[in-house]
């Protein structure tokens, strides 16, 4: 590697000032670090400055922040294959790797060749109106379907390759990687899945209904959801990760399905998935008062 990224949350002063000092190491190493415009000035090395584009095309990224952070990077540094090490600075850093104060010796582990690269699902999503495709978007943890600002129901009719599975009364409809199994969908009462594993969750968001409960499907698969908005209605929204959305119109169609392309997250225990469990989730934690 002789190009590293460093891409730090630029509203939190802590991951800013690391991001300074590990420049300034990687530099007394021969190698070239670079960071966005904003944070380079922010640390007084404007010389380091580059844009996203450049940034995510590196031979490693490495994202000071939360899970927010990552998921705005990823599909940046996806596309490209770039290789993402995540430091912690949020609260629950569930697809971050490691703490702030193992950020040097885990460079030094990478430049060694001591570590491992996780492959996930980024999920893609196209927007489909006029039974054209309009738009297309990417994600790491979820696509969306939901209602709009009224406090109201909608039918999201749901198909999987074309088949038809149910039409949900509900406010939405998520569908989720593995990563993202840990995200809205498991808020949703959506099973939590083991990034190595290759599906999708689909669970609906506050259905109407007793019987229904979440459904896992191998990622070759392609989920289509069609809202049954009415005219003079709220129009249906599309999310992806909680940061991207767009506006549906009554008759439009979302297909969701595997990206071409996977992200790359950099690991060094391959055990790590579960040690998240328990120390960020508190998995079979029992509280007593």
């Amino acid at each position: 590697m002789k190009t590293i990224g460093l891409a730090p949350n630029p509203h939190k002063p802590d991951a800013l000032q690391l991001a300074g000092e590990i420049a300034t190491w990687l530099e007394s190493r021969g190698l070239k670090p670079l960071l966005s415009p904003d944070a380079a000035a922010a640390v007084g090395m404007a010389h380091l400055g580059a844009d996203d584009e450049r940034l995510a095309r590196t031979d490693m990224l490495i994202i000071l922040g939360g899970d927010g952070t990552m998921l705005r990077w990823s599909r940046l540094a996806a596309p490209h294959g770039t290789p993402m090490l995540g430091v912690n600075f949020g609260h629950y850093g569930f697809i971050t790797e490691i703490d702030p104060d193992e950020l040097q010796s885990s460079i030094e582990r990478v430049l060694a060749g001591d570590y491992a690269v996780s492959e996930r699902v980024v999920l893609r999503a196209v927007v489909i109106t006029d039974d054209k495709p309009a738009a297309t978007y990417y994600g790491l943890n979820d696509v969306v379907v939901s209602k709009g600002p009224l406090a109201r129901m909608v039918a999201l009719h749901t198909f999987v390759n074309g088949k038809f599975i149910a039409t949900y009364a509900a406010d939405g409809i998520i569908v989720a990687s593995p990563t993202g199994s840990t995200a809205y969908s498991l808020s949703a009462g959506g099973p939590v899945v083991h990034p190595d594993v290759s599906v999708l969750v689909i669970t609906p968001v506050c259905p109407h209904t007793l019987n229904v409960r979440s459904l896992v499907v191998p990622d070759s698969e392609k989920v289509q959801i069609v809202g049954q908005a009415r005219e003079g209605e709220a129009d249906l929204m599309l999310t992806l990760d909680g940061q991207l959305g767009q506006h549906l119109g009554c008759s439009d169609a979302v297909e969701i399905g595997k990206a071409e392309f996977a992200a790359r997250l950099v690991q060094f225990d391959s055990q790590s998935f579960y040690d998240k469990l328990q120390t960020r989730l508190r998995w079979g934690e029992r509280y007593s008062t």
